[in-house]
């Protein structure tokens, strides 16, 4: 199919979430030629959320092997020349499918972006997740994607794109953060791309969901930058850099101090990090001690010093 577009989404006892993101893109005037579920050997079948008098495809597995198998398995069965994953629990805008194959049709590039915005319980939490007009300005994808996560839901892409690169990790290899992988390989083989800078996309966040985890999230982000490490020219070495130590902090906040101290370690093997992520006190007293010292300062002057103090103090100083 020339130019086709293909709707690839991973299931696992969503249920009525299934059916209403289903809904949100095959009630627009323009939809993908191909809908492809993969059902992950979920108790409540897939099939018996879909909307009647649709051409959905549902590939159920025997056993439960995480949606990025699920994800692997789609881009094998799909025809089409571009496929976006996506999550059950997420919605498309009613606009989605005509915006991305007008860019697809008009410029040809091999990924085309466009920006998210979250929910939680019907209320806003962010009206753009990603900040991916920030990508205008670096102007490097790769980069770009070691700065935040390119989530799923974001990115259409040319399926031999993704199959040259082998798919996702599997969470064998990558228990979480499979997604922050995946585009940032994509990335590196020098595609091309096209940013829409509207939020086309709705991401429900719910506390159950598989994400939540935050530990397990930061740490399969480590796992995978020591793998881009081996892959990536050394260009990228700084990028590392920053997000491991980056990484370090958040690790560090949520009182996983081993796994902070690896990341801290992993970021000056890199490199020497310029710490962008925090402000001018904290930078300094990481390049001449270290960074856990800086955290452990941070701790002890955020429980010593009065909110007003601190911020009276940030004006002055940082």
């Amino acid at each position: 199919m020339d130019s086709s577009i293909a709707v690839l989404i991973t299931y696992y006892n969503e249920k009525e979430l299934l059916t209403e993101c289903l809904n949100s893109i095959l009630k627009q005037s323009d939809i993908p030629e191909e809908i492809l579920i993969y059902d992950d050997a979920s108790p409540a079948p897939a099939e018996n959320y879909i909307p009647h008098g649709y051409a959905i495809q549902v590939i159920r597995g025997k056993t439960n092997r995480g949606p990025a198998f699920g994800r692997n398995q789609l881009l094998k069965l799909s025809q089409s020349e571009y496929v976006h994953f996506q999550d059950t629990d997420d919605l498309f805008q009613p606009t989605w499918c005509q915006q991305v194959r007008s860019v697809i049709e008009a410029s040809k590039r091999d990924i085309i972006l466009t920006e998210i915005s979250s929910y939680r319980e019907g209320k806003l939490v962010s009206e753009k997740v990603m900040g991916i007009e920030n990508l205008l300005n670096i102007g490097d994808l790769v980069q770009f994607g070691f700065t935040g996560s390119i989530l799923v839901p974001s990115s259409t892409f040319r399926r031999e794109l993704a199959l040259k690169i082998g798919g996702y990790l599997t969470r064998e290899i990558l228990p979480q953060s499979e997604d922050f992988d995946f585009h940032i390989r994509l990335a590196a083989t020098g595609a091309t791309y096209m940013v829409i800078p509207e939020a086309l996309i709705i991401q429900r966040l719910r506390l159950n969901s598989h994400s939540q985890n935050q530990k397990l999230c930061l740490t399969s982000t480590i796992k995978s930058i020591r793998l881009l490490s081996q892959q990536l020219p050394s260009k990228y070495l700084p990028d590392m850099a920053e997000a491991s130590a980056k990484i370090g902090s958040q690790l560090f906040t949520i009182n996983a101090y081993e796994e902070a101290r690896e990341a801290f370690e992993l970021a000056c093997y890199f490199g020497r990090p310029k710490f962008l992520h925090r402000h001018r006190l904290y930078r300094l007293i990481s390049k001449i001690i270290n960074q856990e010292t800086a955290e452990y300062y941070g701790v002890w002057y955020r429980r010593i010093v009065p909110n007003f103090l601190r911020d009276f103090i940030g004006k002055q100083i940082f």
